[in-house]
């Protein structure tokens, strides 16, 4: 059973609390807290790393530092928010 809170599907609810949890981080600082596991295994690339940062980069307005640390920033959250909004809209649009 899925649940809701104000009408929002439990779904969006993790993307945009994960939005708000890695927006929140702060994007200059370096080698502190890392979800990525490649890196916890000593790999020193992955296709992830800097997302992050990019995205706390961007919601500070730092657009040129956001493409710097991660080019897909800008189309990840465009891509995030919107399917958060049709995550919304469905639901409203069942209940």
């Amino acid at each position: 059973m899925k649940r809701d809170i104000w009408g929002i599907p439990a779904e969006a609810w993790v993307w945009i609390l994960g939005l708000i949890g890695v927006a929140a981080l702060a994007p200059a600082l370096e080698n502190t807290v890392t979800f990525c596991i490649p890196s916890m295994l000593g790999v020193d690339w992955c296709l992830g790393c800097g997302l992050g940062r990019s995205i706390a980069h961007l919601v500070r307005g730092e657009v040129q530092a956001s493409f710097s640390a991660h080019p897909l920033a800008i189309p990840a959250v465009a891509i995030l928010t919107t399917h958060i909004f049709h995550l919304i809209r469905k639901r409203r649009i069942v209940s």
